[in-house]
């Protein structure tokens, strides 16, 4: 069954409004076309010109604009990326694609030196174009359906060992150094959850922070142990000269606009920069503090599913999801993450 004009119509007024409305108001307009268009016929008038070209170009920008309705900015681009790689590669309309087009330029990045884990990434990105362009009736059969996942090596998990998170912490050139290291330490959150923290959002008293993580959709609660509180102390009360009521960000900028928040690609830098003046030979990254607390509370006895629990990931099973308690999650902080 081929695209109807009733969609094609729906999704011309989509694409003119993408760029006058935010991603919630245009699901909303989505919704509302569909509701509106529910009891209409649309039909071509034969003596004109069918208005849309199913061009790549085309293809792309309505995936965009779909898909851009449920996945985040961030996942949106690279997605996009390797559709637009693709396309680089095999120089033909996507709706005549075909499986011997797909294995091509999967070799051809095999030669260019991709491994597995990154070959199936590519392979996750395409196969998602694809479905969605099938589910939208621009084809008739998914090329990627017979392609097989590709073998990966799995590699020991990266982590630091307690000697060299204690190296790691001569880096600290100031108070918020230190802070931001603790607050990894102990929280594990991921880079892009700590530029919504506020200072108020802090219980200062139990060390609990109940957090928003973006790439789960959900909320949970993490903790600091005192050793951390004193640091975030230190560093909000001496070195910002704010209480603890403040509703400012936790973590900002020390020059400049001193209230700005420090955004995912400044915790990653100061971190790297700690790192070099700590002298650690090796690479460190924000991302490494959660998977080093996440082995921490694995050789401290705790299972693989408290390892989850602990660092946000999404439970299996819809009662788990549903009651998963803040004690439950307090309990593994206390007997596996907090400095003894």
């Amino acid at each position: 069954m081929a695209v109807t004009r009733k969609e094609i119509f729906k999704n011309e007024i989509m694409m003119k409004m993408k760029y006058q409305l935010g991603k919630n108001e245009l699901a909303i307009l989505e919704t509302v076309l569909s509701e509106a268009l529910y009891y209409v016929e649309i039909v071509e008038a034969v003596t004109l010109p069918a208005t849309v070209n199913m061009t790549n170009e085309y293809i792309l920008e309505l995936y965009e604009l779909k898909r851009s309705l449920i996945l985040k900015p961030s996942t949106m681009k690279v997605y996009m990326a390797t559709a637009r790689e693709f396309l680089q590669y095999i120089n033909k309309p996507l709706v005549q694609v075909n499986r011997e087009d797909i294995e091509h330029y999967l070799r051809l990045k095999i030669k260019a030196g991709n491994v597995g884990a990154s070959m199936n990434n590519k392979r996750r990105k395409l196969n998602s174009l694809f479905v969605w362009m099938k589910k939208q009736k621009f084809i008739m059969e998914n090329p990627m359906e017979d392609i097989e996942c590709f073998r990966e090596v799995l590699k020991p998990v990266d982590h630091m060992t307690a000697e060299e998170v204690e190296q790691l912490k001569e880096g600290c050139m100031d108070k918020r150094d230190r802070a931001l290291l603790e607050w990894l330490r102990c929280t594990a959150t991921r880079k892009g959850e700590i530029p919504y923290i506020n200072i108020n959002q802090i219980n200062w008293g139990t060390g609990e922070v109940l957090i928003y993580g973006e790439k789960t959709d959900t909320y949970r609660n993490v903790y600091l142990d005192a050793v951390a509180i004193k640091y975030l102390l230190e560093y909000i009360t001496e070195e910002r000269g704010l209480t603890v009521r403040s509703s400012e960000p936790l973590f900002t900028h020390l020059r400049g606009d001193r209230k700005a928040v420090l955004t995912q690609s400044g915790i990653y830098a100061q971190v790297k920069r700690i790192a070099q003046r700590s002298g650690l030979d090796r690479r460190v990254y924000p991302h490494l503090f959660r998977k080093t607390t996440a082995t921490n509370i694995v050789r401290r006895g705790g299972s693989t599913d408290e390892a989850g629990l602990y660092m946000g990931h999404k439970p299996q099973g819809v009662t788990a999801r549903h009651y998963v308690s803040a004690e439950k999650i307090s309990k593994i902080f206390r007997e596996y993450v907090e400095a003894i």
